[in-house]
Formats: structure tokens, sequence, C-alpha cells
């Protein structure tokens, strides 16, 4: 627990210090790079790859969104990754930037996104904000957070 404190409070810090990159239209990444990362996340859930995306999480993985958490992979796998694969299948979702701070084995990666589709029988025209942050061990970088929310397009939002 301390470390997952020790590793937020250093990817907090490295959101101050400013980004090393942004990305807007720019050529994929390296796969192995902390955005190659969640390129590839993102790409194993539009393609359903579990196998994929149990990869690029840590096992103590922590992922929040709408107001709840799970605290490990294994409670996302039983819990919200196949919702997450049946929306990202569902709908198309466009990067309008993305924003990377990246220090010494650690990594925040900030997405702004738009998703639009239709998902359960409902439209779907809404704002998506990601932050993700990554941790290199033995060389290999793993996502150890991820933060989501959303929230609608409509007219009458003032975002």
């Amino acid at each position: 627990m301390k470390a997952n404190l020790i590793a937020f409070a250093a990817a907090a810090f490295l959101c101050l210090a400013g980004p090393a990159a942004a990305d807007q239209g720019a050529a994929p990444e390296a796969p192995d790079s902390p955005a190659g990362i969640v390129e590839a996340f993102a790409a194993a859930l539009d393609s359903g790859d579990t196998a994929a995306l149990s990869a690029l999480l840590a096992p103590d993985v922590q992922i929040a969104e709408s107001g709840g958490i799970e605290r490990s992979l294994d409670e996302y796998r039983s819990h919200h990754m196949g919702a997450d694969i049946e929306f990202s299948k569902a709908v198309e979702t466009k990067v309008l930037s993305r924003h990377i701070f990246e220090g010494e084995g650690l990594a925040t990666i900030m997405t702004e996104a738009v998703s639009t589709g239709m998902f359960r029988g409902k439209a779907v025209n809404s704002s998506l904000m990601e932050t993700m942050v990554l941790k290199q061990t033995d060389g290999d970088w793993k996502i150890v957070h991820i933060h989501w929310s959303s929230a609608s397009l409509a007219s009458d939002h003032d975002h």
C-alpha cells in the first residue's frame, strides 16, 4: 500500500513538472513505451483480447470509474473488464489530446477523447478523460492505475 501511495505521489509530482510530449495526431508510439502501452490497452479493449489486457495491467492495479474502484487485476477481470470491452467495441472513441509526464520508472498519461455511438440501445455522445499511471518494473511498463471519467456532450451540458 505504501509503495502505491509513493508511486501515486510521484506521478502527481510529474504532472506538475509539465508534459514530456503531447500526442495530437502523431504517429503511433513505440510499443514498449508508456504511450505505446496505453495505445495497446485501447486496442486490446477494442478487440476483446483479455489476455493482452491482463498482460498490460499490474496485478495490484487500481481502476477507478463512476465513483467506484477495483483494487486488483483479478477484481477487474471478474467485474468490469467484460463491460469495458463491450463498450469499446460498440462506440467509436477519438483521441483529442494526450499528454505524457514521464520520470524515472513512472509515467502518467492523460488522454482527452470523445466517444460516440450506441451502447445497450442508448446513444453515446460523451467526453472522456482518462488518466493512466504506469510503473516500470524489471524493464517492462505496467499500468498500475486508471481513472476514467466521462460527461455527456448534450447541448445543455456546461463543459
